[in-house]
């Protein structure tokens, strides 16, 4: 099994504004900057997530564990503050062993600029040079529609609809919409 190459890290990304921001991966010491990210994305959001990532505990435990070739963080900053981001995960053995999930977060003020695309990018080149052959992507309908959508325009296909699979803070059911994204010839040649 191919490992994750990160010498193409620390990198810098522009956005669509002309604003740029630093990526790397996450070290030891970005526990508290992340915490910090997090606390700050509003708690409808945070809501969604599969972690209780508000929880310093769940945070410092990440921090504290990092495994690379099984879970590769992406942070993107500006400045010091973490403004994104964005985690490939894979199985390393199974029937699960030739993919990856991706999930990403961006802090509202750096949304609609291309930020959360790059960084899904990002992660797919990644899991591209790693020999992987697809990722995965799930969002929650009517609710990470924006997200949706641009993942969809980076040749997302989707893959499957669990129908009212979660509830809102209010009690509403909501679909999960499940992406895949081929990493074959079609991301050979979109990188061009």
């Amino acid at each position: 099994m191919a490992i994750y190459k990160l010498s193409r890290y620390p990198k810098t990304l522009s956005l669509s504004d002309g604003q740029t921001v630093s990526v790397r991966p996450m070290a030891a010491g970005d526990a508290a900057a992340l915490l910090a990210f997090f606390r700050a994305i509003p708690e409808e959001e945070r809501y969604f997530l599969k972690d209780d990532v508000a929880s310093e505990a769940v945070i410092q435990g990440w921090a504290e564990h990092l495994d690379y070739d099984r879970a590769l963080p992406l942070l993107a900053f500006d400045g010091d503050r973490i403004c994104a981001d964005a985690v490939l995960i894979r199985r390393r053995s199974g029937a699960l062993s030739h993919a990856a999930e991706i999930r990403v977060v961006v802090a509202p003020e750096y949304r609609a600029k291309g930020l959360g695309s790059a960084l899904l990018r990002e992660a797919a080149n990644v899991a591209w040079d790693a020999e992987l052959e697809c990722i995965h992507v799930e969002f929650v309908r009517d609710v990470q529609e924006d997200a949706l959508n641009a993942v969809r325009l980076l040749g997302g296909i989707e893959a499957g609809v669990q129908r009212e699979a979660v509830k809102d803070q209010q009690d509403n059911h909501h679909d999960i919409v499940y992406i895949r994204i081929p990493l074959g010839r079609w991301w050979q040649w979109s990188q061009y």
